[in-house]
C-alpha cells in the first residue's frame, strides 16, 4: 500500500529533524569544549557492544580528576508542554478537546506559569561514585526539585548523588523558569594511578552519542577531550507486503524483541525488571517506568510467541516464558496486602496509584495465561484479592467502582472511567480457569454495573460517571477506550452467554468498523479526521486482534477483514529506521502519543506493541493461517 509505506518512510526521516528542536522557551546551550584541544590532549576510546572505554596519560602533578560524560540526548532538555511541529495548524472543533473538555486549556495554564518540568535523560549506567551535575545560567533566586526529592534552593551548579539517579528521563522541576540550564552531565571522581586514568563506563543504548572530558579535579581545567559518534548504520530490515503466516512471524519476532527490550534495568528504580511504557524518539529516551497493568499484555504476548515455530528474537522459547513469568511475578510483589488499606488486596498500578479495574486486567492479561502454563496458585489466590477488592468497592458504592486508590491523599478519587469495563478481562478469566460460581457473579455485577451507569442510546459509552452526580458524561469517541470496552464484553459474554453482552460488542463493534480507513488504520477518535487527531496507533493495534476474536465467535468475514486490514497497516508501519531503540516498534503520532502527555511528538508506546504482538498471534492461530 503506497499510503502506509511513505507514512513509515515519512517518520523515518522526520524522526531525526525533530530531534533537539527548540522551542522557544530555556533551551540547553552545550558548547563545543573541544575547540582549542589539540591532539595529543584528545581521549582515543574503545567502543565494544555498549561498553566505552579509555586510557589516558595525565601530567604528574594531576593527582585527581573529573571525568565528564555528557550525552547528546541532553542537547535539548524536553520540556513537559512542549509544543511539537508536527501539531496540526489549524484550530478547529476537529482539534479541540480532543480527550476531554478543558485538557488542552490546562495545558497553556501551564506554559504560562512560572514553573517548568523538564527531563534531563541519563543513558549511561551510574556508577555508585557518579555524580549528576546540573549548571544554571542564574538569573533571579529561585527552586528546584529533582525526582520528587522536595523543593530546594537553586545555586548555579547542582550535585546530585548517583543513587537518586534514574536511568532515562529525570524529572526535574524549575521554580522560575527564568533560570535556564547549560549543562547536565555525569561526572565520575578518579584517581590518577601511575601518571594515567583508566576508565570505562555502559551506555544503555548501542547507538549512544555524546562528549567526554577529562578535568583537572581541584582546579576543574580541562585536560582532554572527545566527542563519541555513532556512524555505523543498522541493517535494512523489510517484512514485505501484503499478509502472510512468514511475513507475520517475523513482524512479531521483532515485536517481541521489542519488548524484551524494554525492560528496567535500573537496580535502584522501584519498577526495576518491569517494563518502560515509552520510547522518545526525538528526546532519544525511555519515559514512564511504572505503569504495571501495561505489562500484562506484554507477558501475554511473551507467552504466545515463545510457542510459535520461527519465531527468531535471540533467545530460547523457554527464556521467552521465563521472562513473562519475571514480569508477572514482579506485579504479585506489588498487590498491597496490608489489610488495614483501603486498596488492600488492589496492585499499584502506577507510582501514586493503585486501581482495581487496572489490577483486573493484569489478572486477565497476564496472571491467568501464567496460571494456565504454569499451573502455580499464587496466580489465583492474587487475583482472588483483587476480586473481593472489587465486589468491597461495589458494596461501599453501590452504583459505581471508584477509578483508583491515591496512596498520597488516602483517598478513592470519586470518579469511574467507561475504561473500568478493563476488569471484566480479570474476573472472567478467574472463573473459566476455576469455574468457581464466585467469579461468574461478580463479572456478571460488575458488567451490569458499567452498562448501567454508561450505555447511552446509540450502544456507546460515556466517559466517566462521577460519583456527586451519578450521572455519566457524553460520549467522546476515544478508538482505544472503546476497544477496551469491547474486549471486556466479549469476555464478560464467555461467563455468561445468556445476558445479551454479545450483542452490545456487535453494535459498538459495528459503529468504529464503519470508520475503518482504507489503508486500514483508525483515527484517535473515531468521529473525527485522522488529520486532526492522528492516526491511532494503539487502537488500530488493538482492534486488529478485537475484530479476529469476533470471527472467531460468530464467523463473520466482515469481521475478519477488518482485522487483518488494520494488522496490515501495523506490519506496514513497523519501525525499521536508524533508532536502534524503536526498531521492530510502532512509532505513534497523534495527540495522545505519550498517552496524557507529548502530543504529536514521535513515540513508541509498549503496550501498542504488545497488542499489535497479541494480534499477530490471534491471526496466526485461524485456520486460514495455520502450517
Amino acid at each position: 500500500m503506497k499510503q502506509n509505506k511513505s507514512r513509515r518512510i515519512f517518520i523515518k526521516k522526520t524522526v531525526k529533524a525533530s530531534a533537539g528542536v527548540t522551542f522557544g522557551i530555556s533551551t540547553l546551550n552545550v558548547a563545543n569544549i573541544s575547540r582549542g584541544i589539540d591532539d595529543k590532549h584528545s581521549i582515543k576510546y574503545k567502543r565494544i557492544g555498549r561498553t566505552i572505554s579509555f586510557t589516558l596519560p595525565i601530567e604528574n602533578k594531576v593527582s585527581t580528576i573529573e571525568v565528564r560524560l555528557n550525552s547528546n540526548a541532553n542537547k535539548y532538555i524536553f520540556e513537559y508542554d512542549d509544543v511539537s511541529p508536527y501539531a496540526p495548524k489549524v484550530q478547529n472543533e476537529q482539534t479541540k478537546d480532543v480527550w476531554m473538555p478543558g485538557y488542552d486549556e490546562q495545558a497553556d495554564l501551564r506554559r504560562s506559569s512560572s514553573i517548568e518540568k523538564r527531563f534531563p535523560v541519563v543513558d549511561i549506567v551510574v556508577k555508585p561514585n557518579m555524580e549528576a551535575v546540573l549548571d544554571f545560567d542564574l538569573v533571579v533566586p529561585g527552586k528546584f526539585n529533582f525526582n520528587g526529592d522536595g523543593l530546594k534552593i537553586l545555586t548555579k551548579e547542582i550535585r546530585i548523588s548517583g543513587n537518586q539517579v534514574d536511568h532515562w528521563a529525570n524529572t526535574l522541576i524549575l521554580d522560575p523558569n527564568t533560570n535556564s540550564i547549560n549543562s547536565f552531565y555525569l561526572s565520575s571522581k578518579e584517581k590518577v594511578n601511575g601518571s594515567k586514568v583508566t576508565f570505562e563506563f555502559d551506555t544503555l543504548r548501542d547507538d549512544w552519542t555524546g562528549s567526554i572530558s577529562v578535568h583537572n579535579f581541584d582546579s576543574k581545567e580541562l585536560i582532554a577531550v572527545k566527542e563519541v559518534l555513532w556512524d555505523r548504520k543498522f541493517p535494512e530490515i523489510n517484512t514485505g507486503h501484503g499478509v502472510s503466516r512468514e511475513r507475520m512471524i517475523t513482524s512479531l519476532s521483532w515485536a517481541t524483541k521489542h519488548i524484551l527490550g524494554c525492560e528496567n534495568t535500573d537496580a535502584n528504580s522501584e519498577a526495576f525488571g518491569g517494563e518502560y511504557l515509552l520510547y522518545d524518539l526525538s528526546a532519544k529516551t525511555r519515559l514512564r517506568s511504572f505503569w504495571s497493568w501495561a505489562w500484562g499484555p506484554s507477558a501475554k504476548m511473551l507467552l504466545g510467541a515463545s510457542d510459535i515455530q520461527g519465531i527468531d528474537v535471540g533467545i530460547s522459547g523457554q527464556q521467552l516464558k521465563q521472562r513473562a513469568i519475571d514480569l508477572m511475578d514482579i506485579t504479585l510483589k506489588k498487590q498491597v496486602l496490608d489489610s488495614s488499606s483501603p486498596a488492600y488486596g488492589v496492585v499499584k498500578t502506577s507510582m501514586h496509584e493503585a486501581s482495581t479495574v487496572d489490577s483486573l486486567f493484569l489478572v486477565g492479561w497476564g496472571w491467568i495465561p501464567l496460571y494456565k502454563e504454569t499451573g502455580n496458585r499464587l496466580y489465583i489466590d492474587a487475583g482472588k484479592k483483587v476480586a473481593d477488592a472489587a465486589n468491597r468497592l461495589m458494596d461501599d458504592y453501590v452504583d459505581m467502582i471508584p477509578q483508583a486508590y491515591l496512596f498520597e491523599s488516602k483517598t478513592w478519587k470519586k470518579i469511574m472511567s467507561f475504561e473500568s469495563s478493563m476488569g471484566l478481562p480479570g474476573l472472567a478469566g478467574l472463573y473459566l480457569a476455576t469455574g468457581d460460581e464466585y467469579y461468574k457473579n461478580t463479572t456478571v455485577r460488575l458488567a451490569d454495573l458499567l452498562v448501567k451507569a454508561f450505555e447511552k442510546e446509540n450502544g456507546l459509552w460515556g466517559v466517566f460517571f462521577y460519583e456527586e452526580t451519578r450521572k455519566s458524561s457524553e460520549v467522546n469517541y476515544w478508538t482505544k477506550a472503546f476497544g477496551y470496552i469491547v474486549d471486556g464484553l466479549i469476555e464478560a459474554h464467555k461467563v455468561a452467554p445468556d445476558r445479551g453482552y454479545f450483542k452490545k460488542v456487535l453494535r459498538i463493534a459495528k459503529q468504529v468498523m464503519d470508520t475503518q480507513a482504507s489503508d486500514g488504520s483508525f483515527a484517535v477518535r473515531f468521529d473525527r479526521s485522522a488529520e486532526f487527531v492522528g492516526v491511532g496507533d494503539k487502537a488500530t493495534a488493538l482492534w486488529a486482534g478485537l475484530f479476529l476474536r469476533i470471527y472467531k465467535m460468530n464467523g463473520e468475514k466482515t469481521y475478519f477483514t477488518a482485522g487483518m486490514k488494520a494488522l496490515e497497516w501495523c506490519m506496514d508501519n513497523q519501525y525499521f529506521g536508524q533508532d536502534s531503540i524503536a526498531r521492530g516498534a510502532i512509532v505513534g503520532r497523534s495527540w495522545p502519543s505519550g498517552i496524557t502527555f507529548r502530543h504529536w511528538f514521535d513515540v513508541v508506546v509498549t503496550y501498542t506493541v504488545s497488542f499489535f504482538g497479541n494480534s499477530l498471534l490471534e491471526a496466526l492461530s485461524l485456520d486460514e493461517f495455520r502450517e
